[in-house]
């Protein structure tokens, strides 16, 4: 799939247009996905899903990003399976936001709370593998459905939003 964005329609100044082509379809939850993260630091992509899990990917491009093969198209992105959490919330992990480190993985989930999730200590990433994670912290006192989770830039506080029309901060 091709997908070409003007910038102009975007409040872009200049008449160049951009184009945007899948090079990868990632596969693997057995229900809906519902989010998606890149890590800030990691070559790691994240998903969670229905399915109370999060998966996550490792990803190596063939050339530079800006190397593009014979053909004019891009080099290829390979992606790695790389981890599964099963997180052990009760309903659909709806959110996922990595810390601004890209150390802690944070999970909202409808059933109401938010995780935050650490990699084991000495299990360092080596090939595809990311390891085993920690859930360190259960974060619980909305009235419904958490539906979306974010860190501040400084890594220091977590938001957590829900459908009882709440955010709540939360310190680290």
């Amino acid at each position: 799939m091709t997908a070409q964005i003007e910038p102009d329609k975007l409040g872009g100044s200049d008449n160049a247009v951009y184009s945007l082509k899948e090079v990868a379809t990632l596969e693997g939850h057995s229900d809906r996905v519902w989010a998606v993260a890149w890590n800030p630091v990691q070559r790691v992509i994240a998903s969670c899903s229905a399915d109370k899990t999060v998966r996550m990917w490792s990803y190596n491009r063939s050339g530079g990003r800006e190397d593009n093969g014979e053909d004019g198209s891009s080099k290829a992105v390979e992606f790695l399976p790389a981890t599964e959490i099963t997180t052990g919330h009760r309903k659909t992990v709806r959110s996922i936001a990595w810390s601004p480190s890209g150390k802690n993985l944070a999970t909202a989930s409808f059933d109401s709370s938010v995780s935050v999730w650490e990699r084991l200590e000495g299990d360092e990433e080596e090939g595809e593998s990311l390891g085993e994670w920690e859930c360190v912290s259960t974060l619980e006192g909305h009235d419904s459905e958490c539906k979306s989770v974010a860190y501040s830039n400084d890594g220091g506080l977590i938001a957590s939003c829900s459908r009882d029309k709440s955010v709540w901060i939360w310190e680290e």
